[in-house]
């Protein structure tokens, strides 16, 4: 038996031919944009999203490393005010009897009053840890008012709210063969889902 002579492969000869060239990036670019209601996502609960303006105030190149440490070093902000909040709730929590009498005590602690000594920021691991979490409506409201917004408009909790129930009643509730007359799908004029 004779070997059969095989043609190189066109993904080899593509590599070959690149000649080990590779994409390097040496910075990056940040641009910050002011804060606004957003209008176009929707918050898992309640109203008044977060947006931004349409265009960008300022922009900042860093270097990659310069950028890897101001990443940790926001992260790391992040996390101490996570676990002062928690450290915060906690306290409440023991001075209300587990939260079944509310006392005046509790109810005046700040979080001024949870020092960086209270906190276990050395027990985890940041990068392990950072991850963009749901923000409670109020905090919501605190950060717009805070950047300036004035006028929070009102309405757009009730289209939230519509949008979420419109999301949790998607397609329609017909089985194997549609039903035309009867097909929510079909009346909208869109394909039966």
């Amino acid at each position: 038996t004779r070997a059969v002579p095989t043609a190189p492969s066109i993904l080899r000869r593509s590599r070959a031919r690149r000649g080990g060239k590779r994409v390097r990036f040496a910075q990056v670019t940040v641009y910050y944009f002011a804060r606004r209601q957003g209008f176009t996502c929707v918050p898992s609960a309640g109203g008044s999203s977060l947006g931004m303006a349409p265009r960008h105030h300022r922009a900042r190149r860093y270097s990659l490393s310069q950028f890897a440490h101001l990443r940790q070093v926001s992260h790391r902000q992040h996390l101490r005010q996570h676990l002062r909040r928690e450290k915060l709730r906690a306290r409440r929590r023991e001075l209300t009897q587990n939260g079944t009498v509310p006392s005046a005590e509790a109810a005046g602690l700040t979080l001024a009053d949870v020092s960086d000594d209270d906190l276990d920021v050395g027990q985890v691991e940041v990068g392990d840890y950072f991850y963009l979490q749901p923000l409670p409506t109020k905090r919501r409201r605190a950060l717009l008012r805070a950047s300036g917004v004035r006028r929070i408009d009102a309405e757009e909790r009730q289209e939230l709210r519509a949008l979420r129930l419109s999301r949790e009643q998607c397609g329609c509730l017909c089985r194997l063969t549609c039903e035309p007359r009867t097909c929510a799908c079909s009346q909208a004029g869109i394909q039966c889902q």
